[in-house]
């Protein structure tokens, strides 16, 4: 049977589950609307397959169109990278990173600075999106890999994840809070103090929602979230906030005695972190010498 399917129709179902949104998708692909549904329509009929259903939230993939994606968009990356390499290497090589905020402070300066020193000329674009959202630029070619929280293991088709480093999400404070001396804390202790958490859609908050229904609660009282770790920093300083984030988003405040943390168990809010990056993708060597410096650099930090 003849297969009408072109490259055009797999770059526009990429952009559109990519963006959510056909009006963005076109943007980015400098396309007009009509054309980018034209497209799809045409590859749905030539699959016999709905992709998409139009949601609330834009639009969403369809089991069909999740499998046709996990399917296609690595391949399509390794298709770009080969006419990238057959044309000829840039003046300028590029590296293209995704970090996870809890590892930009410590891991991510230590061995990028490192790396400078062997690769001067190289080009590194660092994006610091969320992980779920680096993970899905991953699979389309738009990062080399990704450093961050372990994802369900479930959501990594067509994806290799490598452990880097094991860490605690904690409860910290300024050194002078009236929680910060005390011992054998528990969440009836911190009840009445605002939680200072990330942003709603952060991966930890899985990990952290957990726990709170094995200790006997659905949520905090009072949180105020936010997606900036250098405001909440910056909040915990000057109020009785409480911090619940991952440990190295608060390390050097933590080594230099500016925060404590407090003593709540903190055993079932342990988690992986590593790097996340395409299966059976070959690197540049750029790309494989960073690699390899986040792996050797986390030895370091977190032995």
């Amino acid at each position: 049977m003849e297969n009408r399917i072109r490259m055009r129709h797999l770059r526009c179902f990429l952009e559109i589950a990519r963006q959510r949104s056909l009006t963005r998708a076109a943007s980015t692909l400098n396309t007009v609307q009509p054309a980018l549904s034209r497209s799809l329509r045409e590859l749905e009929a030539e699959l016999g397959k709905s992709l998409f259903h139009r949601t609330a939230q834009g639009m969403m993939l369809t089991p069909e169109g999740e499998e046709f994606y996990q399917t296609i968009a690595g391949p399509l990356a390794l298709i770009s990278d080969g006419i990238d390499r057959l044309r000829g290497t840039p003046d300028q090589p590029v590296v293209r990173i995704s970090l996870a905020p809890a590892v930009t402070r410590m891991l991510g300066v230590e061995a990028i600075n490192t790396f400078y020193k062997t690769f001067p000329d190289v080009h590194v674009i660092i994006g610091g999106r969320m992980y779920t959202e680096a993970v899905q630029r991953l699979r389309e070619g738009s990062v080399d890999f990704a450093i961050g929280r372990l994802l369900d293991p479930s959501a990594l088709g067509g994806l290799s994840y490598e452990q880097l480093f094991v860490e605690p999400i904690i409860f910290a404070t300024r050194r002078d809070h009236p929680l910060a001396s005390r011992h054998n804390l528990t969440l009836d202790d911190i009840d009445p103090y605002l939680i200072v958490g990330p942003e709603n859609n952060a991966i930890i908050w899985r990990e952290i929602n957990k726990y709170l229904i094995k200790h006997g609660r659905r949520q905090f009282r009072r949180v105020l979230e936010s997606s900036s770790y250098e405001f909440s920093r910056t909040f915990m300083r000057h109020s009785d906030g409480i911090a619940c984030l991952s440990r190295s988003i608060l390390r050097p405040e933590l080594e230099s005695g500016e925060f404590v943390q407090l003593d709540i168990p903190v055993d079932d809010l342990m988690g992986s972190v590593g790097v996340t990056y395409r299966t059976g993708t070959r690197m540049s060597a750029p790309v494989r010498a960073l690699f390899d410096l986040f792996r050797s650099t986390a030895q370091t930090l977190y032995p």
